[in-house]
């Protein structure tokens, strides 16, 4: 651009002839145009300071110390921490008499103070819980061998079926697949707690080789429910990384409020999600993530909070994008506390069903203003990409029981999150296998309330001893959706 040398401290000079005339107003174009750039890359960095977790995909985790301040910020109440006066009681209940592990009686003085004899008509009990010492168990199986008498030939005794071959038994096996795969202890870990609280001993190797059988012995589970999810009449769909060493694969989900189905694949694409549902033909909710859009529109439901996190992005910008973010971030949260109280009424409410249609009318006019109004600007942009996918924001209306948002297949991802977090990872093919079938088994049994540990150990117990796993998993038969009232 060419530069103008003006004196501040004085007016400057009066250009003398039409071409300089025209020259100086060139150059000041010029001058306007780089200084618009200028303020959008300003505007565009100020905009990426503000992500948050509020705002974006991104995970509360990485907001910033501002941000998590302003996240926990709250109106102080004035009440003192912990229990406040007057709230119900929550206490343990007595364990029955025949669960009792031993009794020890206390009986008062047989004499009264006043000379009298006192007469036992009743005893108050006091349970005290306690952890037993515990220690590992060792059973030796000796297997004799002998010769024949007549002829010499030697005769050896064999193990039955269900012993195990190795020297961990199947309550060793499952522990170690426990700690690992729900609470997400490292090998490293897993064998300082054997030592510490076993008092076993057992190398690093053998505790990473002890996952191999079990691997195998976790695939007719986890096929169960990854068939059973396939089968749900409503199913959430998400995907987070995963890593092997430096390279970066990726965790999908397929979950219920059952079920819960992981797989690991090296895309985030279309192939990666048609892998994942398979032949689902029931209705999917998920965010705005391209890959799942090969399932049918009127089957698919995007979520609303991740919408809502779009338009707070919007809303924080300035001049009339600001503006006109607020009035779709205002309409969006109406919706969503309409679709709330429709849900909550078990959908026979025809006045809430008539608001969301007045709604949905208020948020498709408020979209089309904006995407004309902002043209081909990013504005603009995201206004026209939400009204292309504006048909997928509005299943639930037409299929009650479908909720609002994915939150189901996120809380089935944050144990996943978290063990990233604190492990090194996978470093093998084998461990890309192993964490979604150990945490398909975990979360599946969260939801049901099954007891994770006990049914490892059945599944240890048949794979040890017969080879073939029979064990299924009560899971639930897909339940008809509601139906709203015409």
């Amino acid at each position: 651009m060419e530069r103008l040398d003006l004196d501040l401290s004085r007016p400057p000079p009066l250009p003398g002839t039409v071409e300089e005339c025209h020259r100086v107003i060139e150059a000041l174009w010029r001058a306007l145009g780089e200084f618009q750039q200028i303020q959008a890359r300003v505007e565009e960095l100020e905009e990426q300071l503000a992500l948050g977790s509020d705002n974006s995909s991104q995970p509360p985790s990485q907001d910033s110390t501002k941000k998590r301040a302003e996240r926990k910020g709250k109106r102080p109440t004035g009440r003192k921490k912990g229990a406040q006066v007057g709230h119900p009681r929550h206490e343990r209940a007595l364990v029955p008499a025949e669960a009792v592990d031993e009794v020890r009686h206390y009986f008062p003085h047989g004499r009264c103070e006043c000379g009298g004899s006192v007469a036992v008509r009743g005893f108050r009990p006091h349970q005290v819980f306690d952890l037993p010492e515990i220690r590992y168990r060792v059973v030796e199986h000796r297997v004799y061998e002998g010769r024949c008498g007549w002829c010499g030939q030697k005769h050896q005794g064999r193990l039955p079926d269900e012993v195990p071959r190795g020297q961990m038994g199947p309550g060793l096996v499952a522990w170690i697949g426990l700690m690992t795969g729900r609470y997400h202890l490292s090998l490293r870990e897993v064998e300082a707690l054997l030592e510490e609280q076993w008092g076993l001993r057992f190398s690093l190797g053998a505790i990473s080789q002890s996952q191999i059988p079990l691997q195998a012995w976790l695939g007719p589970v986890y096929n169960q429910i990854g068939e059973a999810v396939r089968k749900a009449l409503i199913a959430h769909a998400d995907e987070t990384r995963h890593y092997r060493g430096r390279s970066i694969y990726w965790l999908w989900a397929l979950t219920t409020d059952q079920m819960a189905y992981f797989l690991t694949h090296y895309s985030r694409g279309k192939g990666a999600a048609g892998e994942l549902l398979g032949d689902f033909q029931g209705i999917l909710v998920t965010d705005r993530h391209g890959a799942y859009n090969d399932h049918p529109q009127d089957s698919h439901q995007y979520c609303w909070a991740h919408l809502i996190r779009n338009l707070e992005r919007i809303a924080g910008r300035k001049g009339q994008a600001g503006e006109d973010g607020e009035r779709l971030l205002r309409a969006a949260r109406l919706t969503v506390h309409c679709g709330k109280l429709w849900q909550q009424s078990h959908y026979p409410s025809d006045r809430y069903r008539r608001r969301l249609e007045r709604l949905k009318a208020l948020f498709r006019r408020e979209l089309e203003q904006a995407a004309q109004r902002h043209g081909d600007n990013k504005t603009g942009r995201s206004c026209r990409k939400l009204l292309d996918d504006f048909p997928r924001f509005w299943t639930f209306p037409d299929h009650p029981g479908v909720p609002m948002t994915n939150n189901t297949a996120e809380r089935a991802l944050r144990p996943y999150v978290i063990w990233r977090k604190t492990s090194f990872f996978s470093q093998s093919h084998r461990g890309d296998c192993f964490r979604p079938m150990i945490l398909s088994l975990v979360e599946t049994c969260k939801r049901l309330k099954i007891g994770v540990y006990q049914t490892l150990r059945t599944i240890c117990a048949q794979g040890m001893a017969e080879g073939e796993v029979t064990f299924r998993l009560p899971l639930p038969e897909p339940q008809p959706l509601p139906v709203a009232s015409p």
